[in-house]
């Protein structure tokens, strides 16, 4: 009996040691997932948001697309999605709420002699298969998804951009990123590639590319924000409703001072 007492004594002590590291280490987890462009943002924000909150872990999924996204939010599969439109009527049991928005630009790979292109020279860029620059280098396209928002927004700059990029989609052995990282990787390995990406993924991808003026207008932040530069992606955050207490705690933090210091440093205006 006495011999069963001290090994109580003793395993109880270890067993509260052992109770006290568990708790320390539990974590708190966030899925968040949704458009490629916003996913090394999130990420960043997420990275950011666990200095201050050191039990919380932000688990960031590959590119679901925004559709994608806001399916895995309906579902609960996702905490939170990062979307680059706003949910729409028919997406039942979310919200969505503006994040910030950034230059959409014309980009092309490094090595490229271009430094600047007209909304004249798009359409011949994109309805001419052996488009050639000044120098004489061919330009590759890289076209997106008929869905994808980038797209949308280059086929309204004009009626006639609008159809050169009908035929630059009819014609066979073109290249099609399926996904915003398809189109980031493409656009830095592929000689002579041309097309469009978000500044702030840019940015938080640390994308080896260069960036093209349109109309004599630098595709910056500033341009942006003075209405000099018209090319916007938006970004969008979804979740269910109601939603969780750990969601609306990331959400608040996006929005504080620190969160939009995040955005900002990211070439991502801050919407309030």
């Amino acid at each position: 009996m006495f011999i069963k007492l001290i090994r109580g004594l003793i395993v109880f002590p270890a067993l509260l040691l052992f109770v006290s590291v568990v708790s320390v280490h539990a974590v708190e987890t966030l899925k968040i997932g949704g458009t490629g462009s916003g996913l090394e943002m999130i990420r960043l924000l997420g990275k950011a948001y666990a200095v201050q909150h050191p039990g919380f872990d932000i688990v960031v999924l590959p590119s679901l697309g925004s559709s994608g996204g806001i399916k895995a939010v309906q579902s609960e599969v996702l905490g939170l999605a990062i979307s680059a439109r706003p949910a729409s009527d028919q997406e039942k049991g979310v919200t969505s709420i503006p994040v910030c928005r950034t230059p959409l630009a014309f980009v092309v790979h490094p090595h490229s002699p271009a430094t600047s292109i007209q909304s004249s020279t798009l359409v011949e860029l994109y309805a001419n298969a052996m488009f050639t620059w000044l120098g004489g280098e061919r330009v590759r396209v890289i076209l997106r998804p008929e869905s994808e928002s980038d797209t949308k927004t280059l086929r309204s700059i004009s009626p006639a951009v609008d159809q050169a990029v009908t035929l630059a989609k009819s014609r066979g052995g073109m290249v099609l990123a399926v996904t915003d990282q398809d189109n980031l990787r493409l656009l830095q390995t592929t000689p002579g590639a041309f097309g469009v990406a978000p500044l702030s993924m840019l940015t938080a991808e640390r994308a080896a590319v260069k960036l093209l003026s349109y109309n004599g207008v630098a595709p910056t932040v500033k341009n942006l924000e003075l209405g000099s530069y018209r090319l916007v992606k938006e970004y969008y955050l979804v979740f269910r409703t109601p939603t969780s207490q750990a969601v609306q705690q990331f959400i608040a933090f996006i929005k504080s001072p620190r969160g939009r210091s995040v955005l900002g440093a990211l070439q991502c205006i801050p919407i309030d």
